[in-house]
């Protein structure tokens, strides 16, 4: 049985337009949908809107587009693997092959003891990828997510509500599968198990840009190699997730009353997102913005409601922000430099409040329509998924779903306040 037939898939859909890009052409982030408002502006939010109609018209099955679905798996670390463009020798590595001063492309075991000295967990895992995905029929360069192998810590027997399961936990999720089971048996023949969702394309390793959506059968047999694999991808959507007329009309309702609030706000009223960058900084503003709606997810476990308070906060998010970072520097003139940004800072905020109070308002309304699209397709989930706590095995959902356009870039959907909250602070090796 393939895993992809049993795990929880993740909704592809090719729109017209594009979303969001990865850095550099690179998947190394994928942003979530939501956060297009703040990282396009006007034409983000309505992206971001576009997509939820696309997505009701395919579960209702009335879409002409071009639909597909990929598994997303919460694994740790990323792998990058494949044949050097220029020299043609394979190579292995996490995101930080792509990085531009010292990529970390490991073509040899010293290599990899050379590029990531002191991370004896991530050394191991990099050395069994180097050992057995060479094995593999190698014509590109693939990522994929790495569910276990290299470690002591990976395959596991566990007795959860008095089922034995053969478990991982790559990251912060603990995947269970039937012990007795012939999938448990495959995997339990494998050296390390990844599910494999990028290709990369170019000329040089550094030039080359990510293509998501990734067929398997092109690495041939893994089992002879030890490698237990498999692609992302779902070809078949039909009869799996289904919109009742209620479901259907409560759905539309919720992206109806977001597109129509975002009608009503002056395409100007955005433009505090592009200003805030010019007057606090390219590497503040934005980032500090998100941290904002973060802390509360981090903090108390939920999104603020209340729009006024959250632009109030971030006044107070900020202030605390740059008074860290004028508690770093010595010189006078460095303090009063940075002082005086924080000033011009505090001020443009206040001046922006009203429109970051309407654009945040338009956040939490597509919020609202893009969980009910997670929560109807969590409903396919058949690989059951945990939490480990003190308590022991706790259910869970597994991590989102991912939107993938015609160009092959992506936004994620998370439920954040079910998967993000319990995954801050989880430090898994991977860079």
């Amino acid at each position: 049985m393939r895993i992809t037939e049993i795990a929880k898939p993740l909704v592809t859909h090719i729109l017209s337009e594009s979303l969001v890009e990865g850095k550099d052409g690179k998947n190394t982030h994928l942003e979530h949908l939501e956060d297009n408002i703040f990282n396009k502006g006007y034409p983000g939010a309505k992206e971001a809107i576009n997509y939820l109609y696309s997505l009701h018209d395919m579960l209702e099955g009335n879409s002409t587009s071009q639909v597909s679905m990929t598994t997303k798996w919460d694994g740790a670390p990323a792998i990058v693997a494949g044949k050097d463009p220029q020299t043609g020798k394979f190579f292995v590595g996490t995101k930080g092959v792509f990085a531009t001063r010292k990529p970390k492309i490991n073509f040899t075991t010293n290599d990899i003891k050379l590029n990531h000295p002191g991370q004896d967990e991530l050394q191991a895992k990099l050395t069994v990828c180097l050992q057995t995905l060479s094995k593999l029929n190698w014509d590109t360069i693939a990522q994929g997510d790495m569910l276990w192998g290299g470690t002591t810590d990976g395959l596991q027997s566990n007795n959860i509500n008095g089922e034995q399961y053969l478990t991982f936990t790559p990251n912060t999720i603990t995947y269970a599968v039937p012990q007795d089971s012939d999938l448990a048996k495959k995997m339990q023949s494998s050296k390390m198990g990844i599910v494999w969702h990028t290709e990369y394309i170019g000329s040089t390793i550094a030039d080359s840009e990510a293509k998501f959506g990734f067929d398997v059968k092109r690495l041939g047999d893994g089992s002879n190699a030890g490698v237990w694999q498999d692609d992302a991808t779902i070809k078949d959507l039909s009869g799996t997730v289904t919109l009742t007329a209620q479901e259907s009309a409560g759905i539309k309702d919720a992206i109806v009353q977001a597109d129509s609030y975002l009608k009503s706000i002056d395409a100007e009223t955005f433009s505090f997102l592009e200003k805030g960058t010019e007057v606090i900084g390219d590497k503040v503003f934005l980032q500090q913005l998100k941290a904002h709606v973060n802390a509360n997810i981090r903090n108390v476990g939920a999104f603020e409601q209340d729009p006024t308070k959250f632009a109030q906060g971030f006044v107070q998010k900020y202030i605390d922000y740059m008074t860290k970072e004028i508690d770093k520097v010595k010189t006078q003139k460095t303090i009063d430099s940075k002082t005086q940004l924080m000033v011009d800072g505090v001020r443009f905020i206040k001046e922006h409040l009203t429109s970051i109070v309407a654009v945040y308002d338009l956040y939490l309304k597509i919020i609202e329509a893009k969980n009910v699209f997670v929560k109807k397709l969590g409903a396919i989930q058949t690989l059951d998924a945990f939490i480990k706590s003190e308590k022991g095995f706790e259910v869970t959902g597994e991590e989102g779903f991912v939107a993938i356009d015609r160009m092959g870039n992506a936004l994620k959907l998370v439920d954040r306040l079910d998967f993000s909250k319990a995954n801050f602070g989880t430090g898994k090796p991977g860079s």
